[in-house]
């Protein structure tokens, strides 16, 4: 009977040892696909890096073109500042004129626009 139960065992032991053979040599079949899927990735990747390099050249190229507006923009706010305090001081010394400097002021100013129409229109 012991004799049995070690035939039996070994027996078990040998179905399990070839099963076992059996299965590892469909593992090294899905390992050739997992590495072709390997290498479709890494050329995903290395397509991808290519389109990240020129991505990161376009943002550069967009940045010094903001760095420029910027520039303009501060510019364009200085005149602003300038032309308001120009007026401002206008304003003020208009301000402070009397009556009669106040019609001289108009009288001299519509007198020069008078004599420029007058002239363009030849009367």
């Amino acid at each position: 009977m012991k004799d049995r139960k070690f035939y039996i065992l070994i027996i078990v032991v040998i179905g399990l040892l070839l099963y076992n053979l059996y299965t590892m040599n469909e593992v090294k079949t899905d390992i050739d696909s997992y590495n072709e899927k390997i290498d479709n990735i890494g050329k995903e990747i290395d397509s991808i890096s290519i389109a990240n390099e020129e991505l990161d050249l376009k943002i550069e190229s967009l940045h010094t073109e903001i760095e420029l507006i910027d520039g303009d923009i501060t510019r364009v706010q200085n005149n602003i500042t300038t032309i308001k305090e120009n007026t401002d001081e206008k304003i003020n010394s208009v301000d402070a004129f009397t009556f009669s400097e106040l019609q001289k002021f108009f009288a001299d100013r519509y007198d020069s626009i008078v004599e420029r129409t007058s002239s363009k229109t030849g009367n």
